[in-house]
């Protein structure tokens, strides 16, 4: 499909006093447009937002193919590292593949203290028995129907691809595994928003994260979307129970509590 200037990379920082910075990541053939209104929202509350577009998206699945899973996880740790740079702590927020690059940023020793406080919403952590053969079959069997616009809501349409290349299903198998693997090293607190109906991510994904990880987890169930849970009619009850977490969990621009 053709993809709009909503794909694109986007960032907010043009507040004289931002609340805070928070990081957002996108999912898996998917790009910055599915989760675009959760970064506006928090914008107008006032966080510089970074909104990064992954290696290999919004171009062609033969891009995606191309790339690692360490690939999209060094742009965001980078984005995180630069953003902690100039905010303190910052919050760190994702959806599907994004949520698990999210808890993935929550694992790593050298970001521990930079990152205050997590939001995952339909985090994906596993992946159907027939994908650990993605990579084996990935030279006879290119690419397999997309993914995309998992949505209940009538009209809204998720910009991803068309097709899902299994050399890129492959690394974000390893991905899901790394990250499933280290969930006890979560410590920070965690928001984690599961909707009852998902054709993606089975909901059992947030049950294994919230079984996973140290810190305090607070649960949001979403009774009205399906996966693109920021496109869809639950949205607003996503963007605000995010905003009072954050409020809650991520030190002030002086270092205090909000």
């Amino acid at each position: 499909m053709a993809f709009s200037e909503l794909s694109r990379p986007w960032r907010a920082r043009g507040h004289s006093n931002p609340r805070g910075g928070l990081l957002l990541c996108h999912g898996f053939t998917g790009t910055p447009q599915s989760i675009r209104p959760w970064a506006e929202d928090h914008a107008a509350r006032g966080w510089a937002v970074e909104l990064p577009l992954l290696p290999g998206h919004a171009t062609t699945w033969q891009d995606l193919a191309a790339h690692r899973w360490q690939d999209w996880y060094h742009q965001v740790r980078e984005a995180a590292l630069e953003l902690s740079a100039r905010h303190g702590p910052i919050a760190v927020g994702g959806l599907s593949m994004g949520g698990s690059l999210a808890l993935a940023l929550g694992e790593d020793p050298e970001l521990r203290g930079r990152v205050a406080a997590l939001v995952a919403a339909n985090p994906g952590v596993t992946l159907p028995g027939a994908a650990g053969a993605a990579g084996l079959l990935a030279p006879l069997l290119r690419t397999v129907p997309g993914i995309g616009s998992d949505v209940a809501r009538e009209g809204a349409v998720e910009e991803a691809y068309e097709r899902t290349p299994l050399r890129g299903v492959a690394q974000l198998r390893r991905l899901f595994s790394r990250t499933r693997d280290h969930l006890a090293d979560v410590t920070v607190p965690l928001l984690l928003a599961t909707s009852r109906t998902d054709h993606t991510v089975p909901p059992r994904d947030s049950d294994l994260v919230a079984a996973g990880v140290s810190g305090p987890v607070q649960r949001l169930s979403l009774p009205r979307s399906y996966h693109l849970v920021p496109l869809d009619h639950d949205a607003p009850q996503l963007f605000e129970a995010s905003a009072r977490f954050l409020d809650r969990h991520v030190p002030g621009p002086a270092g205090g509590a909000r």
